[in-house]
This record gives structure tokens, C-alpha cells and sequence, in this order.
């Protein structure tokens, strides 16, 4: 028979509406550790899981549970009371020493339960529990629950495998348990109003509990946004009573800020020394913001941050935003010193802060947005108050293509004019024009270009940001009516400009349409090379942001060009994700893009889908027809062409080009090659339909434009389509001629696309005129990518180079620039196709194929 339990103290009934929390109780009762701890404020039902856990104790072994109320308790004191529950005799000497013989001579399994451990700090009690810890018996386990953190060596045993450690975090009620406490109190409330009493009220139990007692769901809104006297009452007797003056004072100023770093805290509190937050700490008061703070940014629980604001005689609240707000701009947290300033209701601080922006900084991360929401949250007067927001405003609604939000933007300068003096007064109408400049690109509108001169003749050397938006702009002309030498020149010049002036951002931002005049001109791989150096860079920097996103929806449409599928599918949905992060037009290129692969690969349905949601997003980024409405007709007579609906693509290709004609416009930004690209689709309708001589002379015309002006890729597609156009019009020998001159140009571009285009078409035209090399490289590019036999993709075998340099999943994906599970995927793959199962063997397998040339078989261990 197992032997009967013993109690010392009385174990704490369930409460009545109790909820069985069999998430937290089952690892404690299937756990060895010697020691369990359980810390967290009053109400997180500490002494209730221990309750729940002694209700289950196992077969023959004995309990002692011990109330010792929080008191202050000398490790005499303890001895006394654990020799008398157990009913042995104390002997004399050092009560550590002798309680830990008595514990020696109890041979039965037992646990001990230290309910409500004291709440005030005792070196004694804690030196000597922590004496105890070190040499606890087999048969033993020790249950503490405690409101502060004792001082033992936690750490150690932590690493012997001796503690399991529950805080008030972890004892917080989850979505299942709130929801079971809800019917507990005959309570069913709509789940908009549940997740916001979890948010709110962060799952603490008690706190909850008497949120709802005599609580009617139509009551429940009211009380959350207020509260209860009930349980401001709670958390002043039970949280905040027996607290140190300094303690308190810390709490009531520090509940004003939704979050602190320590050394805010600390200059808040006006001390050097952290003992007061560590204390708070200890007591687990104060909790950590965000898991990926790494712990720097801390907050009060947010029931007791709302009780604490509304003590009489507290800290006035504007004064400590004030003060933060004052610290966080001189340590360089703009942002975070807007937020606090707007919180002090003091909107011309805030205002003031915005000034230390610039450009650069609004590139980076979600700038941008922010940059927005505080224009919605701050009164329209003050981003009106100088010329320089206006044009920082101006600016980011153009980076975010709202272009019609930047004419009522500009509007507010005419309060400004005329200036006082002539200079001011030049440099202002300049910064006008240069915006103008941008404005009208952006809208395809040819005046750009003298609007950006004009600036440049007058603005000032030092206003280096306004000059560097006008060779943008002025390259992007050039770019648009393949003016390629001049663009060249542009961005070589403003690209200069951005390293004088440390705009490691710009520079990346400038880089975009370096690569797009490369990919022109047909050099797709030194494109590339490129896109992985601004790549390189940006992330050395520490740049995140929609730079970063547009680069590598840059390089995944460059990889479809070359063939590499698979990798061009990771880049695109990857940088969409990140775009998506960052509210950036340029996610529609990733839909582009995305959508093409879909239309080759025969899945049409797709295509057509993509496409929507691409539109879809730009309304609701609310971004202009002008912007996109080319790029997206372009794309979708492409797909009507290869769906073979002929009168549907004819129709919207010659709509798109009607339209540019008739209001001059030119190509858009990113998507220089929209009005050729349209011209070479059309003639292949005109082929398609059997106007046979008409798609002849478009294509020879588009050829020979291509040629003069240095579009060498465009000019290889328009070869192929010529070669097959002329074996139609059954002048073979000249479609032979034309198509070895594109397979020799597209072999030395490495352009792969055009190829797999013609060979779904023609492909014995092909493979009758091409030579090994070319069967070779369209060979390769035809490849699956879930091919099982053992030929590996140009990504997989650079991520097996890199495995066999050493590198790690991590140190691999920061050199590729791709998440670690795509690191993972590949080399999954890798060694499926290698038939191999350890990344070690992968490296010699591969090595014995020829495949790692020279490669030193040095794979990290331990990675698989």
C-alpha cells in the first residue's frame, strides 16, 4: 500500500472557477529535477499549480507543504518547521548543516513544497537553501513558489539538469485557457472581445478573474477600458504592498512608456546604479518587450502599467514622455523620441525631431511607413511648417509611388514665397523643380528631363540629396528612351556623389538601374555579379529595408533570364516577403515575375491569378494607374498570346500603345523596355494570325532599333522570333543565318530563356543549328527542379562549394543572401540527388563525379 499523505500546512483549496491547466502541471510531474521553481507576482496561481501537481503526487511518496506566507524566515526558523512536520528531533549546530542531515536520514520519496517563499530578501535563507541545493538526495524534490527571484545559483543548476523554472509569463493564461475561465463564469464573448482581454489584460489570472466577477458581457467592454476599484485594490495590497519607496516610485514613472531600454530606465530614474530594475526585475514586474530585443527593452505588465497611471500623485505622465523623448533624440532614436513626444502632447517637439531626417534615413527599414503614419498622426499644419518637410514628405510619397498625394504636398509651399532673400529663394524653386523632375518621371512624362536640368544649373553643391534625385531622374529618362552612354554617365556620377556623402543606401537604390542598363545591354551575369555586391553591402550595413527587397526581386527576375528557375522562384518570393514588410510598390514586379514562370510552365490559371492580386495590391498601396497600368497590359497580351487568344492580346498590346503615343508618354521606371517589349509581342500576334510580312518587317524594324541602340538582349529574343518568321515565310536560309546569330549572341549573354521560347516552338529548327555548347546550356536549363537523378543546379552546387569550404547553414545563407531554410532545402536535395545522407559524404560523393573540382572535403560537422 503506498503511504498515505502528510501535510504540514493546509494545501490552498481550487479556486471555484477553477481552470486545470494540464499544460503546466504535467511537465512538472513528469520532470526529475531536483529543484522546481515557479516566480511570478501575486495572481499568476502559483500555489494553485502546486496544488493541482500535490493532487497527483506519485504512488509512495510523502508530501510536505509548508506555507510560509512571505514572511521574513531565519534558516533556523526553517529548520524548526521542517523538523517538525517530518517529526524528527533537531539536533544542535549550524541549521544548515543540521537540516541537511535531517533531510539525509528521511529515506522515503518525499517532496517539499515552499508555498509563498518570503518576499523580502534574506542572505541567510537564501546562502543557506543554496548550500542545500548543492548535495540534494535522490529521494528528494523541492517545489518553491516565490514572488522574487531568490539569490541561489540558478545558472548551475540549470546546466546539471537540476532546475525546471516556470515564470510569470509561462503561468499566463493562453487562448484556450481564457476561453475555458470565460465558461467558468458563464461568459461567451464575441473572439474580437476575448483577444483583447488577452492582450490586454496579458492572461494574469487573478487580475482577470476579477475583471469578470459580476460581470455582464454587455459590462465587459466598459471594464476593460477602465477597470475595477476591485482590482486596483487587488494589485495595490497584493503587488505593490510591502514595496520599497524607491521601488514604488520606479513603477509609477516607468508605467507611462510602453517600453524602456535599461539605460532610459536608469536616466529616467535618475540613478546610475540598475539595483532598483534588477529588483523589479527579481520580482518579475517588468518583462521583456520582444524576444528579438536580445532583452535590451523592457515594460511593465500592462494591468499594472493602467492601474499605476491613474495613482494620484504620480509622476505626470507628459513629463516623463517629455524627458524620454529629450534622451532618446540625443542617443540617436528619432523615431522612438517622435513617439514619446507625440505621447507628451507636445507635437512641435515632435515636428522638430522630424527635421534631423533625411533621405538616407528613409531608405532604411520601415522609415518610410513610419514617416506616413506620423503625417496621419500629427496635425497636417505641422508637416506644413517648413520647406524641408514639405520636401521630406514630397519625397517618401514618391519612393512609395503616391504620386497624387505629392501635387497637394506641394501646394503648402506657396506659403513660403517669396523669400527674403534672392538665394533662398533659388534654392527653393530648384528643390521644387527637382521634385517636379521626379514627379513627372514617375508619371512617364517627358518634361522631367528639363525640370531636373533646371534644378541642377541652381541648386547648391551642398544640397546633395536634391541634386542626387535629379541624376536619378535624369538617368531614368535616359533609361526610358534607351539613351543607354547618357545613363551610364548619370548614375556612374550620382553613384560618386552617394560614397562622398555616405549613403551607403542611395548608392544601392542607384545600383537598381545600374543593373536594369547591364540587363539592356545583355549583360545578364555581370548584372548579377552586381546585384550579389549591393546584396553584400546593404547587409553588411545593417540596411533592411524595401532597397534590400527590390534587390532581390531584381536579381530573381535576372536568374529567369539565365534559366535558373528554381533560384529565381526563392528570390522572387522572398523579396516579395520582405517588399510586403515594408508596404513597397516593387512587390508588383515579384507578381510579374512569378506570373511568367507560371505561364511557361502551362499553368496559365496561376499566371491570370497573380497578376489580380499584383493589381489588387497597388490599389490598395494606392498607387496611380500611370505607374503600373502599362507594365500590367503588357503582361497580360503576353499571357492571351501564349493562351493563344490572339484578338485579346492584339486588342490591350495595341490599347498600351496607343495610349503612350497619344499623351507621349515613356517607358516606366524599372521597366525600361515596355514600349519595344510590346512592339515584339505584337508582331508575333501579327505571326500567330498569319500576317506573315507585317510581323517580318516589326521584327527586322525592332531588331536593327535594338541594335543601334545597344538593347542586345531584346535584339537576341527579336532574332529568334525573326529566324522562326522567316522559316514561316519559307526563306530558310535566311532563318538558319538569323538564328546562328542569336545562338552565338545568346550564348555569350548566357541568355537561356529565349532559347527554351524557341525550342517549345521549333524544337528541331534548334536543335538542327545548335551547336554542342548551346544543346549543352539549353539542355541544362530544361532540367526539373526536383530532378532526382544527379545533376545539381547552378545554386545547389554553390551551396555545396560553401558546404565544402566549412561554412554553417547560417554563415551559408548570410553569403547567399537566402534564408536558412532555403540553405536547408538545398541541401536536402543535394544529397537526395547524391544519393547521400550527410553533407560530409555529399562533399566526397560529389568530388568523386568531378563535380567540386579542387574542393577540400572540410564540410562543418554537426550541420546535417
Amino acid at each position: 500500500m503506498s503511504q498515505p499523505v502528510v501535510v504540514a500546512s493546509r494545501q490552498p483549496r481550487l479556486p471555484v472557477a477553477h481552470v486545470p491547466r494540464p499544460r503546466l502541471y504535467q511537465p512538472l510531474l513528469a520532470s526529475d529535477c531536483r529543484l522546481n521553481l515557479i516566480c511570478a507576482p501575486a495572481g499568476f496561481g502559483k500555489s494553485v499549480l502546486l496544488s493541482e501537481c500535490a493532487r497527483q503526487i506519485p504512488s509512495g511518496t510523502r508530501l510536505l507543504w509548508l506555507d510560509l506566507g512571505g514572511r521574513a524566515l531565519s534558516p533556523a526558523g526553517l529548520l524548526e518547521r521542517l523538523a517538525g512536520a517530518l517529526r524528527l528531533p533537531v539536533q544542535p549546530g549550524e541549521p544548515g548543516e543540521v537540516l541537511a542531515a535531517l533531510l539525509e536520514r528521511v529515506e522515503q520519496r518525499l517532496w517539499i513544497v515552499l508555498d509563498d517563499y518570503p518576499r523580502q530578501p534574506c542572505a541567510e535563507l537564501d546562502d543557506c537553501l543554496d548550500r542545500l541545493f548543492d548535495h540534494i538526495p535522490p529521494n528528494l524534490r523541492w517545489f518553491v513558489a516565490c514572488r522574487r527571484r531568490p539569490n541561489w545559483n540558478l545558472p548551475r543548476l540549470l546546466l546539471l539538469g537540476e532546475l525546471l523554472e516556470l515564470d510569470a509569463q509561462t503561468l499566463a493564461l493562453d487562448a484556450a485557457e481564457l476561453h475555458q475561465l470565460l465558461a467558468a463564469h458563464g461568459l461567451k464573448l464575441p473572439a474580437e472581445l476575448e483577444e483583447r482581454l488577452l492582450h490586454d489584460y496579458e492572461g494574469w489570472p487573478a487580475v482577470i478573474s476579477l475583471l469578470l466577477l459580476k460581470t455582464a458581457p454587455a459590462q465587459l467592454h466598459e471594464r476593460l477600458l477602465v477597470g475595477t476599484a476591485l482590482l486596483r485594490e487587488y494589485l495595490d495590497r497584493e503587488v505593490l504592498n510591502g514595496l520599497t519607496e524607491a521601488l514604488r516610485e520606479a513603477l509609477l514613472m516607468l508605467a507611462h512608456l510602453p517600453r524602456f531600454s535599461e539605460a532610459l530606465g536608469l536616466h529616467l530614474l535618475a540613478t546610475a546604479s540598475g539595483e532598483v530594475l534588477d529588483e523589479l526585475r527579481n520580482r518579475q514586474l517588468l518583462i521583456g518587450d520582444d524576444p528579438d530585443s536580445s532583452g535590451e527593452q523592457w515594460r511593465l505588465w500592462r494591468p499594472l502599467a493602467h492601474c499605476l497611471q491613474r495613482v494620484p500623485g504620480a509622476a505626470p505622465a507628459a513629463d516623463v514622455h517629455q524627458r524620454a523623448a529629450q534622451w532618446l533624440f540625443e542617443h540617436g532614436q528619432v523615431r522612438e523620441a517622435i513617439d514619446q513626444a507625440l505621447a507628451a502632447d507636445l507635437p512641435d517637439l515632435a515636428a522638430g525631431y522630424l527635421l534631423s531626417f533625411d533621405q538616407k534615413q528613409l531608405l532604411i527599414e520601415r522609415s518610410a511607413s513610419q514617416f506616413l503614419q506620423w503625417r496621419d498622426e500629427l496635425p497636417r499644419t505641422l508637416f506644413a511648417s517648413s520647406p524641408r518637410l514639405i520636401f521630406m514628405l514630397a519625397w517618401t510619397l514618391l519612393f512609395r509611388g503616391r504620386l497624387d498625394e505629392v501635387d497637394e504636398c506641394l501646394t503648402d509651399l506657396v506659403r513660403f514665397l517669396p523669400q527674403a532673400d534672392s538665394g533662398r529663394q533659388m534654392q527653393l524653386l530648384a528643390e521644387w523643380q527637382a521634385v517636379q523632375g521626379a514627379l513627372h518621371r514617375q508619371r512617364g512624362l517627358p518634361a522631367a528631363r528639363e525640370y531636373c536640368l533646371a534644378a541642377l544649373a541652381a541648386l547648391a553643391p551642398a544640397s546633395w540629396a536634391p541634386r542626387m534625385l535629379c541624376m536619378q531622374t535624369l538617368a531614368q529618362h535616359a533609361l526610358a528612351i534607351q539613351a543607354l552612354d547618357q545613363a551610364e554617365e548619370l548614375l556612374a556620377e550620382g553613384v560618386r556623389q552617394a560614397r562622398l556623402n555616405g549613403s551607403l543606401a542611395y548608392e544601392a537604390l542607384l545600383n537598381l538601374d545600374r543593373i536594369h542598363l547591364l540587363t539592356m545591354r545583355g549583360d545578364f551575369v555581370q548584372g548579377l555579379e552586381l546585384v550579389d555586391q549591393s546584396m553584400q553591402q546593404v547587409a553588411a550595413g545593417m540596411l533592411r529595408g524595401p532597397v534590400m527587397a527590390r534587390l532581390r526581386l531584381l536579381r530573381g527576375a535576372l536568374l529567369i533570364v539565365l534559366g535558373r528557375a528554381e533560384e529565381a522562384r526563392v528570390d522572387l518570393r522572398e523579396g516579395m516577403q520582405e517588399a510586403e514588410r515594408y508596404e513597397d510598390v516593387f512587390q508588383l514586379f515579384g507578381y510579374f515575375g512569378l506570373a511568367e514562370m507560371a505561364a511557361e510552365a502551362g499553368d496559365t490559371a496561376q499566371a491570370a491569378q497573380l497578376l489580380q492580386e499584383g493589381e489588387r495590391l497597388l490599389h490598395w498601396l494606392k498607387v496611380p494607374e500611370v505607374r503600373y497600368r502599362g507594365m500590367l497590359e503588357l503582361a497580360t497580351g503576353a499571357l492571351n498570346l501564349r493562351l493563344g487568344d490572339l484578338p485579346a492580346a492584339r486588342e490591350v498590346l495595341c490599347r498600351l500603345l496607343e495610349r503612350y503615343k497619344q499623351q507621349g508618354l515613356l517607358a516606366p521606371s524599372g521597366f525600361y523596355g515596355l514600349l519595344p517589349r510590346a512592339h515584339h509581342r505584337l508582331a508575333l500576334v501579327d505571326l500567330r494570325q498569319g500576317q506573315v510580312e507585317a510581323a517580318l518587317a516589326a521584327l527586322v524594324a525592332l531588331r536593327d532599333e535594338c541594335l543601334g541602340n545597344g538593347q542586345l538582349g531584346l535584339a537576341c529574343e527579336c532574332r529568334f522570333s525573326l529566324a522562326e518568321a522567316l522559316l514561316v515565310a519559307g526563306r530558310a536560309e535566311a532563318a538558319e543565318q538569323e538564328l546562328r546569330l542569336g545562338l552565338a549572341e545568346a550564348q555569350r549573354m548566357r541568355m537561356v530563356r529565349p532559347l527554351q521560347a524557341l525550342f517549345a516552338r521549333q524544337p528541331e529548327l534548334l536543335l538542327a543549328h545548335a551547336s554542342e555548347e548551346q544543346q549543352q546550356l539549353l539542355l541544362r536549363a530544361r532540367l526539373p527542379a526536383d530532378d532526382s537523378g544527379e545533376l545539381l543546379s547552378a545554386r545547389e552546387l554553390e551551396v555545396l562549394r560553401l558546404i565544402a569550404a566549412g561554412l554553417s547553414n547560417q554563415e551559408i545563407a548570410a553569403r547567399l543572401f537566402i534564408s536558412l531554410h532555403t540553405v536547408k532545402t538545398h541541401a536536402h536535395r543535394i544529397n537526395a540527388k547524391l544519393k547521400v545522407e550527410r553533407r560530409t559524404q555529399a562533399v566526397a560523393q560529389a568530388k568523386l563525379r568531378g563535380l567540386l573540382e579542387g574542393a577540400a572535403l572540410s564540410a562543418a560537422p554537426g550541420s546535417d
